[in-house]
């Protein structure tokens, strides 16, 4: 009797309660994601890939051969890790992992250059690693070529062409590449920039399907709901005021931390970015919500959570491209929020693109929203008050 007349505390009050008294809970809006968005920088922090080991058969042993292997192992990218006698042993070390390719240097390689023919290096790479590869063809290419373009012009200088008349005459067609919005090609840029809102979206659903969830499963429901007042609305808006306002103001740090520390400053629209990191919020709270409503069990519920959110990056179009995976799984991305927030982040933060160019992705971004949002309220309300909703694992 004591226990009904005892005023129950606001709704607001209630959560904050439970907040303080569970140390992983209060975590999960604190100090985890801030922890592990800072090992995940920490890991892709410089930025590009620095010695990365290969092996040289140098068959022909030359004054020439062996400049090119100092300047491969000057190059950033690379480290020439070992000197091996044969292919055999090259591959061995690829099999180790020790080397991630391995240049064959032939025996006339000095006499070939120096009597004007043509010499060929071999250059034999682990494809099983892309990034790896990508990352050493590119020097590896460039140290051939300033060699192979330093031997050309030396020739050509020794018949008495100048310097300038023998640049044209080797490149006659020259190509100038110029990278945009990521100059220096840094995975920190490229990678980073798209994880940390991966990753962020992965706790806030956790957050809200949990924090709903445990009602259900503890039957703590009629407490729940008198805290509001009877007031479904009342109830969900005070689990979901929580992850919202801790959730945008780590994606404030995360914009803080790259912009002003880092110095990427957002060249396109900051309301525009602003708004969708937001959005992307929002976005996945409705999610959760709609994800424990439509299941009235937190292990249901969570196990779906991980299939739609930990592998949403891969679907992204940022590690592959959108247009070139099959329609299927151009559906599937386009039904995650993460795709549309990561296009409208690429446009407006790197890109310089002004806000109307993601007009059309904020609306996306705010229907996800609204629409799991108002889908998961109503499932709620009408599923969730009957005692055989409750107890549920």
């Amino acid at each position: 009797m004591t226990e009904a007349i005892m005023p129950q505390p606001g709704a607001l009050a209630r959560e904050w309660a439970r907040l303080r008294a569970d140390f992983w809970d209060f975590g999960m809006l604190s100090w985890i994601p801030l922890l592990l968005c800072g090992l995940l920088w920490w890991i892709f922090s410089a930025g590009i890939a620095r010695d990365l080991p290969i092996a040289v058969i140098d068959h022909d042993n030359s004054a020439l051969s062996r400049q090119l292997t100092r300047w491969l192992d000057a190059s950033p990218g690379v480290q020439v890790a070992a000197r091996v006698g044969s292919s055999d042993a090259a591959l061995q070390l690829l099999r180790e992992r020790s080397a991630y390719g391995y240049l064959v240097i032939p025996s006339d390689f000095e006499t070939e250059l120096l009597e004007g023919r043509q010499a060929t290096v071999q250059w034999l790479y682990n494809a099983q690693f892309s990034s790896h590869a990508g990352s050493l063809l590119r020097d590896v290419r460039a140290v051939s070529s300033t060699l192979s373009a330093g031997v050309e012009l030396t020739a050509r200088a020794k018949k008495g062409v100048s310097a300038v008349q023998a640049s044209a005459q080797f490149e006659p067609i020259r190509t100038q590449l110029n990278s945009l919005y990521n100059e220096n090609l840094s995975y920190e840029a490229f990678l980073t920039l798209a994880l940390m809102p991966s990753m962020l979206q992965i706790f806030i659903v956790i957050a809200v399907v949990t924090t709903i969830g445990r009602e259900l499963r503890d039957g703590s429901v009629p407490q729940w709901l008198a805290s509001a007042k009877g007031s479904w609305w009342r109830a969900v808006g005070a689990k979901l005021l929580f992850p919202l306002a801790a959730y945008t103001v780590l994606a404030l740090l995360y914009l803080l931390f790259f912009s002003v520390v880092r110095g990427w400053a957002v060249a396109g629209s900051l309301p525009g970015l602003l708004l969708a990191m937001l959005l992307l919020v929002l976005a996945y709270c409705g999610l959760g919500l709609l994800l424990i409503a439509a299941t009235l069990s937190l292990r249901l519920s969570l196990s779906a959570t991980a299939f739609i959110t930990a592998p949403a990056f891969a679907f992204a179009g940022q590690a592959f491209p959108l247009m070139a995976m099959p329609p299927v799984a151009r559906a599937w991305a386009q039904a995650l929020p993460l795709t549309h927030y990561l296009e409208l982040q690429t446009v407006y933060w790197l890109g310089g693109a002004p806000w109307r160019h993601g007009a059309a992705q904020l609306l996306v971004l705010a229907g996800f929203a609204a629409g799991c949002g108002l889908l998961g309220m109503l499932l709620l309300a009408r599923r969730a008050n009957a005692p055989a909703a409750w107890g549920k694992t």
